[in-house]
């Protein structure tokens, strides 16, 4: 087939950076298996159109708008826009003279349709499935962490005599925490990652929740070796995991009535910390490349979903790395 003036400039024009990375990412992402998921679930028909109406917008450019948006941290408006501009979005996305380029809101709805049926959530296990099949994923250990994710502080609304009469956050279900005397509002992000850094589970919950409740949730599925900081601890976990014969690479800190950490606890803590430390590279990289640094949604149930989805992103960017190391 001839290409067209279009498509040939699509093929040639791009920035050398985003157009190597966003070809990667499109020989990678299982975009057929994801578009089952859509069609079974009823959420993309690819017979509308088919008949004279007016044609949908291919599902595999909607998707591909959610993944832009979250490497790039775009709102729904600068996503449209940068997909107008960008060479190296369309070419990413596929796109042809023919498709229609969806509008902020196209993409809002479709992604509000892909949180309530919690599909956002079959991407990320789609994206491990994709990642265990290519063996990138290693079976040598969990790591577990938390990270607080922000949202907007109740404000004080008062009367004309000055009284409050409000004091509610937009976000009923998020709460106050205090990490190194700072107060943080908002949500917590708790993941567990292989000794890679590559995510294989996420969990949201409000920012009061300690770290260490969710750590059984976490290493559901572990059997070798589980490496996490000092926040979760604890004397029943210690037992339970040498009966369940995993490796405790829970780093120790003193306990009440101990001055100091005896030698051998300084010496397994150190050890411990450079492998538990990896877990670090997950948010690292979500909050300072990604920019997820603050909560887009109301409510944990929503935030969970986005949760997954984000995770699912920072994973793909891994991906090129991985397989270039393993061969």
């Amino acid at each position: 087939m001839q290409l067209s003036f279009f498509d040939h400039a699509m093929q040639y024009q791009g920035g050398k950076k985003s157009m190597k990375f966003l070809n990667e990412m499109k020989k990678i992402i299982p975009f057929d298996r994801l578009i089952g998921i859509l069609i079974e679930e009823g959420i993309y028909k690819p017979e509308v159109g088919l008949k004279g109406g007016r044609p949908s917008t291919p599902a595999k450019i909607l998707l591909g708008s959610l993944f832009l948006q979250n490497w790039y941290s775009l709102s729904d408006p600068m996503t449209e826009e940068l997909i107008h501009d960008r060479i190296s979005f369309r070419k990413f996305l596929d796109i042809t003279e023919e498709d229609t380029i969806p509008d902020e809101t196209t993409i809002c709805k479709f992604r509000n349709k892909l949180i309530e049926k919690k599909l956002l959530s079959r991407i990320f296990d789609e994206v491990k499935v994709m990642m265990i099949e290519k063996n990138l994923i290693l079976n040598e250990g969990t790591l577990v962490d938390a990270t607080l994710i922000h949202t907007s502080e109740p404000k004080r609304k008062k009367d004309a005599k000055g009284k409050t009469i409000s004091n509610e956050a937009h976000d009923k279900e998020a709460t106050y925490t205090s990490k190194r005397g700072q107060k943080h509002h908002g949500h917590k992000m708790h993941i567990a990652t292989d000794t890679n850094g590559v995510i294989k589970k996420v969990i949201a919950t409000t920012a009061k929740t300690h770290d260490s409740t969710q750590f059984d949730s976490l290493t559901e599925d572990e059997e070798k070796a589980i490496f996490a900081d000092s926040g979760y601890m604890s004397k029943e976990r210690k037992k339970d995991l040498r009966k369940k014969g995993i490796f405790n690479g829970i780093v120790e800190r003193r306990v009440r009535g101990q001055s100091k950490l005896r030698a051998k606890q300084q010496r397994n803590n150190k050890r411990f910390a450079k492998t538990r430390g990896l877990v670090e590279l997950a948010f690292a990289f979500m909050k300072h490349h990604m920019n997820f640094k603050t909560c887009r949604y109301l409510g944990i149930e929503k935030n969970q979903e986005h949760f997954n989805l984000v995770a699912a992103c920072a994973n793909l960017r891994r991906v090129p790395k991985l397989m270039e190391a393993y061969g």
